[in-house]
């Protein structure tokens, strides 16, 4: 009996005949009526001296075919497409797996096959967000600062100190003054220390190693997840059929 994942390999595939098949047909109903016409035409001349122009002026236009049969093709298609879906929905309900740590301890336990998969998409987008996670800037020794109010602090070990200045100016004289001539000066301006700044450096980001542990967590996660969707995947298929009793009920007296 066939597995679950060999259903799941031709599912999109016997979708796309189907759209294929079914955009044909209705381009067929819609635009070449004439497939499903045809006639006969003879000719019958009344003066009885003519009648040999009737010989070589009949015409036939044989039927391309008729709707019975086109949708005869189509519902082969459709009913292979619908079978497998339902062997797929059907089997999916009992399809299930336990997702597995690479330690060998089981996180979670009859996952069924749908929502492995969803959580292996999900997961991926998770890890975006985790991937683009802020780290302390390196260089500077962090610690952990259990004074602070929210968990996760970190406090540089060391302050970082400056001055706080202000303008000022000095001179000197160059040329003394006489009784003739005032003294010349040379003047310039200075940044003055008035007092000093200590800075203390906090920091809510994590560490390199915390956000690489992390990310190393997910990964095994994400890689369970797939594993556990594999081992769901070799379901065997539930022999469920509903496609022939569509179309004969739809196509009865066609």
């Amino acid at each position: 009996m066939a597995k679950l994942h060999e259903v799941l390999a031709v599912d999109k595939d016997l979708e796309q005949v189907v759209s294929k098949v079914v955009g044909e047909a209705v381009v067929t109903f819609t635009k070449k009526a004439d497939h499903f016409t045809g006639h006969v035409r003879t000719l019958r001349m009344f003066d009885e001296a003519r009648k040999q122009e009737e010989a070589g002026q009949g015409e036939v236009k044989e039927l391309t075919t008729t709707v019975p049969e086109k949708l005869k093709y189509v519902t082969e298609h459709v009913v292979r497409h619908y079978d497998a879906l339902a062997q797929k929905e059907a089997t999916n309900q009992l399809a299930k797996a336990d997702v597995i740590l690479p330690d060998g301890s089981k996180l979670l336990t009859d996952i069924p096959a749908t929502l492995l998969l969803g959580l292996e998409n999900k997961l991926a987008k998770l890890r975006e967000m985790y991937d683009s996670i802020p780290t302390l800037q390196p260089g500077v020794e962090w610690q952990p600062d259990s004074n602070a109010a929210l968990k996760g602090v970190f406090k540089a070990a060391h302050d970082e100190v400056g001055l706080k200045t202000e303008k000022d100016f000095q001179f000197r004289i160059l040329v003394e003054p006489t009784d003739k001539h005032p003294a010349q000066i040379e003047k310039w301006n200075i940044d003055k220390p008035v007092g000093e700044y200590t800075r203390t450096r906090i920091s809510g980001m994590l560490t390199p190693k915390q956000k690489s542990d992390l990310l190393g967590r997910l990964d095994d996660l994400i890689s369970a997840v797939k594993q556990a969707r594999s081992r769901a995947n070799v379901q065997e298929v539930q022999d469920l059929k509903v496609g022939k009793a569509i179309f004969d009920f739809l196509h009865q007296g066609l």
